[in-house]
């Protein structure tokens, strides 16, 4: 079907006609060489007609056409392809397949990701409805879909709950599986710290569930190391039985260490991939030492000290200056009420902070203060330019309405290394004498509190918001930033010391050359080592400034690495872990019920695995099983019809033959 399109009023085409006949009759009119008069009308009439219709085609005329294309019914059939499933879907779901002649077949197999085609085992870890059916939609929408097929057990652990969701197109479920509750017993949940540090007594959690176990026992152990670390009898009470099992362990040893929850299998039990459960911890040897340095007692000192004493990071030593021999074991020290800083504390660069001080010491800071009166009550204020730390909404209304602080009236002479954090407010005047500032000097930080009254705020946010976050908050920001230490490594090493199985595991490196600036001119490998001892050999992509490396996915278990530049003497080494998701061994009791719900909410239905010629009957007779015809709109330039130009190029050819004939040219 074709129709020509113009963007113009008619006339123009009557323009154009005429405009062909003028220059036709200029051209022709004093013709005297040519005697036939048959012949002067023939070349008229050609000459009109180009001139004519090359004018028309300069105002681009469209040729609308259309053209119909016919889409056959599409059907979906998605594989799930998770551990949950016991027996392989690939021949039935094949089958059924080579029965759809009718209908375009487009196959999927999934778990946590969406995979093209059907799978021959099962090896998904997780498994997620949501993100299925997020995608296909995705895929298909606005194509003559019939319907999804299903081959799943219903049983989901990752993504949203597929019955929220509203549907596009009907699913068609075939349920798979065993409904039938079986003797089980199996580590539900584990609970821990992801870090521990060395020495220290750290909790684990293990939650025990027993299916139609009433009566029995099993025995529940944790491993390290091929170590036994703790072992109980379970004696379990009810047919679905759930316990709480609390212990305390001791991190011995420092790296990512892998504890290994064990349940004895119980006699009848069919399912004991769940009765194993492994769990990580990081243990580290990394706690900060900090010394609490006084002279005598202090109300303000022990609000500080009360402030960080429940992180588990600092390890908290309160001692006198007669009592110390060396600060070198300390990434911290506190100064309260000392009248002189030792000299051997002096020459280290260990962070200091230094409450109630105005004498300071020229080799801590350069701050000088003149005197010029007795203690006085004043306000706080933030520094809106302070910028090392943030402050929360809490933390600024408790700088705000807290009780005011008592310090010595006098006056401060700053530079410009000097970070004040607060400063004291007179009335509505913000002035420049600081209450807390930071002065860094040969790569050491210094805090300074110089004036008194800290524990006031404390009793104050206390008694305002039933706790101390907003005080505390401060004193442990402060506390955190004097111990962050600058990485000053020129090579430096990024990685996830944790990775769950079927993860790609990737690495990241910056090189930093004298000056500290990123290059990336050098080569750089990576030598992986399994716990058995074999090797993989990688190198660095450059990106950018930067390395990049992706090794892809390793199989579960404990790996070490060794990472050098090449060329030089920079080497890093590390240690992590491959870790298995347990996700599809909790739970093997099919839920067809789910599958039913889903496949009602979406006008589809649900079919047994011995029914799937049913199935094929029912989406062949479906009404959803039509083709679609799809009409096409095309335009096209009528000058760029080649058609048109060849009978333009003939007629003037034409005329140029019969005039060259006729001794005219």
């Amino acid at each position: 079907m074709f129709g020509l399109t113009i963007d113009f009023p008619f006339y123009y085409s009557i323009i154009c006609i005429l405009l062909g006949v003028v220059y036709a009759y200029f051209l022709y009119v004093n013709e005297r060489l040519l005697q036939s008069k048959t012949l002067r009308v023939l070349l008229f009439a050609i000459r009109t007609i180009f001139v004519g219709i090359l004018a028309f085609l300069l105002l681009s005329p469209l040729i609308k056409s259309f053209s119909n294309t016919t889409e056959n019914p599409i059907v979906i059939i998605a594989q799930d392809v998770s551990e949950s499933i016991a027996d392989s879907t690939f021949d039935l779901l094949s089958n059924l397949s080579s029965q759809l002649t009718e209908f375009d077949v487009h196959k999927f197999s999934f778990s946590e990701e969406v995979d093209p085609g059907f799978q021959t085992s099962n090896i998904g870890v997780k498994t997620d409805y949501s993100s299925l059916f997020s995608d296909l939609e995705n895929r298909f929408s606005n194509r003559n879909v019939a319907g999804i097929i299903l081959a799943s057990d219903g049983c989901y652990n990752s993504g949203n709950n597929p019955t929220f969701r509203q549907f596009d197109f009907p699913v068609y479920s075939i349920a798979l599986g065993d409904t039938s509750v079986k003797q089980d017993v199996l580590v539900r949940k584990v609970t821990n710290n992801d870090i521990a540090f060395l020495g220290n007594i750290f909790p684990l959690e293990v939650a025990v569930a027993a299916v139609k176990l009433k009566g029995k026992k099993s025995k529940l152990s944790v491993w390290n190391k091929g170590i036994e670390l703790y072992t109980e009898q379970i004696l379990f009470d009810s047919n679905d039985d759930y316990k709480i099992i609390n212990m305390q362990l001791e991190a011995k040893d420092i790296g990512l260490q892998a504890y290994k929850i064990v349940l004895s299998e119980v006699k009848g039990e069919k399912n004991i991939e769940n009765n194993i459960y492994t769990s990580y911890i990081d243990v580290i040897d990394s706690r900060y030492n900090v010394l609490i340095l006084k002279d005598k007692s202090h109300p303000d000192l022990a609000s500080y000290i009360s402030a960080i004493e429940k992180n588990k990071n600092y390890k908290i030593e309160i001692k006198t200056i007669d009592e110390v021999n060396d600060f070198n074991k300390y990434q911290l020290v506190v100064l309260s009420g000392v009248s002189q800083i030792p000299s051997s504390l002096i020459d280290k660069n260990i962070p200091l902070i230094l409450f109630g001080s105005l004498n300071f010491s020229t080799d801590l800071s350069s701050v000088k203060f003149v005197q010029n009166g007795s203690n006085e009550e004043t306000r706080v204020a933030q520094n809106e330019l302070f910028s090392k730390f943030t402050f929360s909404p809490e933390l600024l209304n408790l700088i705000k309405d807290a009780p005011p602080l008592y310090g010595v009236f006098g006056k401060y002479e700053l530079n410009v290394n000097i970070d004040v954090v607060l400063k004291k407010k007179i009335g509505a005047i913000i002035t420049e004498s600081p209450l807390l500032f930071i002065e860094e000097i040969a790569n050491r930080k210094v805090a300074f509190f110089t004036a008194e009254g800290w524990w006031k705020w404390k009793l104050y946010d206390y008694s305002v918001n039933e706790n101390n976050d907003a005080f505390n908050e401060l004193i442990s920001k402060l506390t955190q930033y004097l111990l962050l230490q600058e990485d000053k490594s020129k090579f430096r090493f990024y990685y996830e010391k944790q990775v769950a199985e079927h993860t790609n595991i990737l690495f990241d490196a910056n090189l930093y050359n004298e000056s500290y600036e990123l290059i990336n001119n050098k080569e750089i490998t990576l030598e992986i080592k399994n716990e058995y001892g074999k090797e993989f050999d990688f190198q660095f992509s450059k990106v950018n400034q930067g390395y990049f490396l992706d090794i892809g996915i390793l199989e579960n278990g404990h790996y070490s690495f060794v990472s050098k530049v090449v060329g030089t003497s920079v080497v890093k080494s590390g240690v992590f872990d491959v870790k298995k998701l347990q996700l599809e061994q909790m739970n093997l009791v099919a839920n067809h019920g789910l599958l039913f719900k889903i496949s009602e909410l979406s006008n589809g239905k649900l079919f047994y695995r011995n029914e799937i010629d049913l199935l094929s009957e029912e989406l062949n007779k479906s009404s959803k099983n039509q083709k679609l015809i799809h009409s096409k709109e095309k335009l096209t330039s009528l000058i760029n019809i080649p058609l048109i130009l060849l009978s333009l190029l003939l007629l003037i050819s034409t005329e140029w033959f019969v005039r060259k004939y006729n001794g005219l040219i």
